[in-house]
């Protein structure tokens, strides 16, 4: 079989793409709203145990909380506690013994609401679901995956030879330092002792950084350490002596592949190509046509035979179809030979779309055992290149196949709606984006709320500890301002889905959204406003610590602008907490402050100034 790896970088997103013997077997787009999580660690903070289904929810700064199933819980669990206590975590500070677990404690014992605990991300998020999270921390290489905190090693099943197992097994474990546990993958087979001390190097310096991060002490939940991109991962991954040719249409991603292969295997310097045609790459590659059929509902059968493949809440579902098939046929040979086709392209479109979860199959009745036994061989040898967990169970009575396939991130036809990488469909798009940016604001809102708190504290702390958290409040300061940056461009986000949403419609009318407001021309300077508003925050202070800044939508704007914003500054520079809220009732130079038992501080507006 022919296999080869084509990647096309757009000016917004990766598209990779596997192809088998010239057709189109799988399909991977990245963007900038949808990137592979899979992979990074994560210091989070628990929400809540659940013994009664046997998981926690732990808070790792994503929408919704990541979880984690008491069997996610690795062996050494109580090592890794102790090990986050360090003042300064080492690896090597944590006397973990050789073996399995010797601990018999529940895991609710050992996991407390408010903890904080490392966690490393298995499976994206789905739908309404977040993450699904594991503590058995792993860092992957190109031949070796580095386990910290753990006394083994281990050998792909892949690796089938005894001789070559022991000799692996061997090799790693006199590379691997004490507390690390190590893992030899499938490619590092006939490898020699260079090419893995090389690689488990690599992964000492980046577990390294990892410790430095947690050195410190950032505050939960915090990303830790972010593993590669799409593309990156696939090369590591897949790209081996099995595959032709690596087509990349983008120079700089080509020389650095290009680097990167020539440190893992030498050999294979010369498959990987670059594309600089005038014809895109995936026209050039023949897969373009199979990718916008990833995307369509109906899937048409060479014989004349139909699929539909459809989404429901808790399954995927395909309906076959004999259409035009079966000329000079009897219907017994004909629903036969749809069936075998509608087999292989099933298998072949479940792999492309990435479809997981449970998947049912309607195919065309058939009354002889031997056909359905016949369909079933078929589709199960379609997903033998699969490297997703697949399990098909045999046809029913009613023509039912019922598949479960190993889900790790959303369907790409659920992310983006065409081969291109576009994120919405037509007409849907505008609304999509504008809630995606409103819970994204609502989101960061939050975490700098959090921030401002952790810094009210730490001041606090300052003072009775004479100067102490002074380095800590300054590192909060400092991402509160980051928090700011990503919020500003997140509402920037908003504010272009408002305007798209508010764009004529078939009337020829359209709203004018706030932000489009002009403002008064006898409006006082903006400077001067500012100073009014903080020379009032800095003489009440000591009476008000949280107040409600009323003010008109396009004044609200303008305070929200600079990073971090003027009430970020009011806070870092005051200790008073400053919640904007518009009023369209208000003129532009009119504030309103507002006390939180909803009664009024001060109005007015400040003087106008020539």
């Amino acid at each position: 079989m022919s296999k080869e790896i084509v990647v096309n970088v757009g000016e917004t997103q990766t598209r990779i793409a596997i192809v088998e013997d010239g057709k189109l077997a799988e399909l991977y787009i990245e963007d900038a709203e949808n990137k592979r999580t899979i992979g990074n660690l994560y210091l989070g903070r628990i929400r809540k145990v659940m013994p009664s289904i046997q998981a926690a929810f732990v808070d790792i700064g994503q929408e919704q909380d990541a979880f984690l199933h008491f069997s996610d819980l690795a062996d050494n669990l109580p090592y890794l506690i102790k090990y986050l206590d360090l003042d300064t975590p080492k690896v090597e500070k944590v006397d973990v013994p050789a073996g399995g677990k010797d601990w018999d404690k529940r895991p609710s014992d050992l996991l407390n609401r408010g903890q904080e605990i490392l966690v490393q991300i298995t499976k994206e998020p789905i739908s309404n679901k977040g993450s699904r999270i594991s503590t058995d921390l792993s860092l992957a290489g190109r031949f070796l995956v580095l386990v910290p905190l753990q006394n083994y090693v281990a050998v792909s099943r892949k690796i089938t030879e005894e001789k070559e197992r022991r000799r692996l097994k061997a090799l790693a474990g006199s590379l691997v330092p004490d507390n690390f546990g190590v893992i030899v993958r499938t490619v590092a087979e006939d490898r020699d002792a260079k090419s893995l001390d090389k690689d488990l190097k690599l992964l000492m310096e980046r577990w390294r950084r990892v410790e430095n991060k947690l050195q410190e002490q950032p505050s939960a939940p915090a990303l830790i350490h972010e593993d590669v991109d799409m593309a990156s991962s696939i090369i590591r991954d897949q790209f081996s002596e099995e595959y032709n040719r690596l087509l990349v249409d983008h120079e700089n991603l080509y020389h650095s592949i290009r680097s990167y292969v020539r440190a893992v295997a030498p050999s294979m310097v010369d498959c990987v190509e670059l594309h600089d045609g005038n014809e895109p790459v995936f026209e050039a590659a023949g897969i373009q046509q199979g990718a916008d059929r990833a995307f369509k509902d109906r899937v048409e059968l060479p014989s004349g035979g139909y699929l539909f493949i459809e989404q429901t809440e808790a399954m995927h579902v395909v309906d076959v179809n004999s259409g035009r098939s079966g000329k000079g046929k009897s219907q017994a040979e004909n629903s036969l030979s749809v069936n075998m086709e509608a087999a292989r392209v099933i298998a072949r479109q479940i792999r492309l779309r990435d479809l997981g979860g449970i998947i049912v199959v309607d195919f065309i009745d058939l009354r002889n055992e031997d056909d359905k036994k016949k369909v079933y061989e078929e589709l199960k040898d379609g997903f033998e290149d699969d490297r997703a967990i697949t399990k098909v169970l045999p046809m029913s009575d009613f023509g039912l196949v019922e598949i479960t396939r190993q889900r790790l991130r959303p369907s790409i036809t659920t992310t983006f709606s065409s081969a291109d990488g576009d994120s919405d469909t037509e007409g849907q798009g505008t609304p999509k984006k504008l809630q995606k940016a409103e819970r994204k604001i609502q989101r960061l809102q939050q975490e700098v709320k959090k921030r401002e708190q952790e810094m009210e504290r730490l001041r606090k702390q300052e003072k009775s500890d004479e100067g102490e958290s002074a380095e800590k409040v300054e590192r909060m300061q400092q991402k509160i301002r980051e928090l700011e940056q990503e919020l500003e461009t997140a509402r920037a986000q908003a504010q272009d889905a408002q305007k798209q949403q508010s764009a004529p419609s078939d009337n020829g009318e359209a709203g004018t959204p706030h932000s489009e407001l002009q403002p008064d021309d006898e409006a006082p300077a903006p400077n001067k406003f500012v100073e009014t508003l903080e020379q009032w925050i800095a003489d009440h202070q000591a009476q008000h610590r949280s107040v409600t800044l009323q003010v008109h939508p396009f004044t609200a704007a303008f305070l929200r602008r600079p990073v971090p914003t003027y009430p970020t500054r009011w806070f870092m520079d005051h200790l008073v907490r400053v919640h904007l809220e518009t009023d369209d009732s208000l003129a532009p130079q009119s504030f309103r402050l507002i006390d939180p038992h909803g009664d009024v501080l001060a109005e007015g507006a400040p003087t106008k100034t020539t």
